[in-house]
């Protein structure tokens, strides 16, 4: 689309039946044109993030205004960013890997992993993590897992090991594999990034 203006748009607050449509909607009434979505409930809230074009002219004030006024979604906290039309190249160069980690949930284990990936120059490209409550007498739980870019060259299995004793107190559990192996051995498989964007 020429003559466009891209917005990345972030909107969160409390989760309701209907928000995707509802926000979604009003994108299109404003003359948007959505490029990507991702969605999700986080413990009672719901978050949309997702790019969208613009005619020219549409600015994100207008934007922002025309999402503040749907109705049944409290005060929700917006963001409209302008961003710009090339498409950006992506962080992290090599192969695409899948992370899934699972052990005794302690504050700490989320940035130790993610410190550690970064010592390798690998790129975190989505990452979830849950944390599970198992009642009074037994240690709660976690499992992470996510979609990386590891650089050629990286020694794989030396990272699946030193995140293995690196948390090893905490009886986590890690798998480190290529996604072609993960979609070759897993029923659903692993969403294929799309690293460009439109211009």
């Amino acid at each position: 689309m020429k003559n466009t203006t891209r917005y990345a748009i972030t909107v969160i607050c409390e989760d309701r039946v209907g928000l995707v449509g509802r926000f979604t909607g009003a994108i299109t009434r404003l003359g948007g044109n959505i490029e990507v979505l991702d969605q999700n409930v986080r413990l009672g809230y719901f978050v949309i993030t997702l790019m969208a074009t613009f005619e020219t002219g549409v600015t994100a004030e207008t934007v922002h205004a025309g999402l503040e006024k749907i109705d049944d979604a409290g005060t929700p906290a917006i963001s409209v960013l302008p961003r710009r039309d090339a498409s950006i190249p992506p962080a992290g160069h090599g192969a695409p890997f899948v992370l899934a980690m699972a052990g005794i949930d302690v504050p700490g284990n989320f940035s130790m992993v993610t410190t550690a990936l970064a010592k390798y120059d690998i790129n975190v490209e989505s990452l979830v993590c849950r944390t599970h409550a198992q009642g009074p007498l037994k240690e709660d739980r976690f499992t992470i897992i996510g979609e990386l870019t590891v650089p050629i060259g990286v020694d794989v299995k030396g990272v699946r090991l030193e995140l293995t004793n690196l948390l090893s107190h905490r009886e986590v559990k890690v798998t480190l594999m290529h996604s072609d192996i993960f979609d070759a051995t897993n029923r659903i498989p692993m969403p294929k990034r799309n690293m460009e964007i439109p211009s």
